[in-house]
């Protein structure tokens, strides 16, 4: 009788034992903060989302996540952040910053669970984020010829006007961003002046307001930086040529945070090719400069088109729009009638435009025609219409004004 009651009693400890562990291998219990969300935070966040960076709060410490577990389970369902604008489906390009359903998941779970911190020795280490330059010192140094304090009660354009003290031609491969203020610059974006004009608005080396562009004819792209963006250099062979005597016209975005700005001196770092130059780097825009917008319209259409005169192969393009944009597209009809998604950028946001490199650049033959396509809400439902009332709209460089071009780097 003690032999059957001690078997039985063995037989019962048995089964919870093995109950207990089917349910954790098959539930293993919500996500918590030191083995998943911490890794989701370092790999798509914690590039902007760091101390004297450009987002408003860190996320580095179970502390600062907890603290926003809400606001993050939302911006990330919502796909506002991380700030990465193209759709999927039209254009494969580098550095993507889009999070995959799974983590999405994760960190919605990880909030409905009370966000569980999660046994701190399964924390990954602390990510290393580079020196002040990510691909060691540049082999030139471009500055902003004076220090700059923006104004700390709104958002502002500048443009600054850089000598290049180069005796030769330079073929440059790839380009890095080190601003003053990081907690300030928002996003940079440096032209080619050939013909000296920026001189003439950037006299005494301050810069000066320019919202829509750089306010110079025949300038071409350089490069372009956002928060959390890392240098990416030009195919092998493939190089931007910056003409001696040229100058460099840098325009930044000051975005200040609770009316507290930083002395600013951004510079830009340039490495030259050390590769025979195969393919010059071109740029060239498909818009539409006729375009209106008529006060009140909630979803105005706005087409543009070009036809590719030469067999090209495109390494980069530029979607820009001004405050009234909604969403931009860009299409390649091949001669054959096959449409190629080039980009589709379907929530337009004028603060986190950005310039886009394909991973392979995508041949395009001779006869191609580019098409873009935006959309435009100039009603008062538009928060960030820039006329109240709204007004007509037609094409400019000021922020009243609107624009609809993609600009594109392409070689030969």
């Amino acid at each position: 009788m003690r032999k059957t009651t001690f078997l039985f009693a063995l037989f019962v400890i048995l089964f919870f034992l093995a109950a207990d562990r089917r349910r954790a291998v098959g539930h293993p219990g919500p996500p918590t903060f030191s083995k998943e969300i911490s890794r989701i935070l370092q790999d798509n966040c914690q590039s902007c989302h760091r101390p004297g960076d450009i987002a408003p709060f860190p996320l580095i410490s179970y502390r600062d996540a907890a603290a926003m577990g809400t606001q993050i389970k939302l911006m990330t369902k919502l796909r506002q952040m991380p700030p990465w604008k193209p759709a999927e489906g039209a254009g494969d390009f580098v550095g993507v910053r889009r999070l995959s359903q799974r983590d999405i998941d994760l960190i919605a779970s990880w909030v409905d669970a009370g966000m569980p911190e999660g046994n701190k020795s399964d924390l990954p280490g602390p990510k290393d984020f580079g020196g002040d330059w990510v691909l060691g010192a540049p082999d030139l140094v471009l500055a902003m010829p004076k220090s700059y304090t923006p104004p700390a009660d709104r958002d502002e354009y500048r443009c600054f006007s850089i000598p290049v003290q180069s005796n030769n031609d330079l073929w440059i491969s790839t380009i890095d961003f080190r601003p003053g203020d990081r907690a300030t610059v928002h996003h940079i974006v440096p032209y080619i002046d050939t013909t000296g004009a920026s001189a003439k608005l950037d006299k005494d080396g301050t810069g000066f307001t320019c919202f829509g562009g750089p306010l110079i004819d025949n300038a071409d792209v350089l490069g372009g930086w956002s928060p959390g963006s890392r240098p990416t250099p030009l195919p092998d062979g493939t190089a931007i040529r910056l003409p001696k005597g040229a100058r460099v016209l840098m325009q930044v975005h000051y975005h200040p945070h609770f009316g507290q700005v930083g002395v600013d001196r951004t510079e830009i770092g340039l490495y030259l090719t050390k590769s025979e130059v195969k393919k010059q780097l071109h740029y060239d825009a498909v818009l539409n400069t006729q375009l209106f917008i008529p006060a009140g319209a909630p979803n105005q259409r706005i087409e543009g088109t070009m036809t590719v005169s030469d067999d090209i192969e495109i390494v980069s393009i530029y979607p820009h729009m001004h405050l009234l944009g909604k969403s931009m597209r860009v299409d390649a009809i091949l001669p054959d009638g096959t449409v190629v998604p080039m980009i589709n950028v379907p929530q337009y946001e004028f603060q986190w435009q950005g310039n886009y490199v394909y991973r392979t650049p995508v041949k395009l033959p001779r006869g191609t025609v580019l098409r873009v396509e935006g959309f435009y809400d100039n009603s008062d439902a538009n928060t960030q219409n820039p006329n109240s009332p709204p007004k007509d709209v037609r094409w400019g460089e000021a922020s009243t004004d609107e624009m609809c071009v993609a600009l594109f780097g392409y070689t030969r």
